[in-house]
């Protein structure tokens, strides 16, 4: 019992280490906080703690660590973390072309490598394959999109006007 006491600084060192990484993994601020009280074990060990006192040590800076310290650190995370758009929610708005005809029950289109299943927002046109579209909203595993209007230069209606 005595070489663990006298190697203990050792031991309160690397439960630190591990407990700092195990934070790293997970980031809620809680194995910081008992990295902490385990640094205060080591503090009180190269002190000259018995090992009943070390414990004692890590228990008190760990408890005032996770009283005291975590909820302003997460508050203050909290508050400097702008909130992040998920990647469906940035997807209304983007313009894509239809890889095959679309219409108000089915269609396929690429996005970013991938190929999902496409239809038309209610009340539009189908669409034809190389007809640009933009999204309008994500329906589960399902694209909305709405065709981009277009002028066709060349046909009799827009010479007249």
């Amino acid at each position: 019992m005595e070489w663990i006491e006298a190697g203990s600084w050792w031991m309160w060192l690397v439960a630190a280490l591990v407990l700092a990484g195990i934070e790293i993994l997970l980031l809620d601020l809680l194995f910081l906080m008992l990295a902490a009280g385990a640094l205060g074990g080591m503090v009180a060990s190269l002190l000259g703690a018995p090992l009943a006192i070390q414990a004692i040590v890590f228990a008190v800076v760990s408890l005032g660590m996770l009283a005291a310290v975590r909820p302003v650190a997460l508050r203050h995370l909290r508050q400097s973390t702008p909130e992040s758009v998920s990647y469906l929610e940035s997807l209304p708005g983007r313009r894509l072309q239809a890889d095959s005809p679309v219409d108000g029950r089915d269609g396929r289109i690429r996005l970013d490598g991938e190929v999902w299943s496409a239809r038309v927002e209610p009340g539009h046109p189908d669409v034809a394959p190389g007809t640009q579209v933009d999204i309008v909203a994500v329906d589960g595993a399902s694209l909305i999109v709405r065709p981009v209007p277009s002028i066709d230069w060349d046909s009799p209606d827009s010479a007249a006007h």
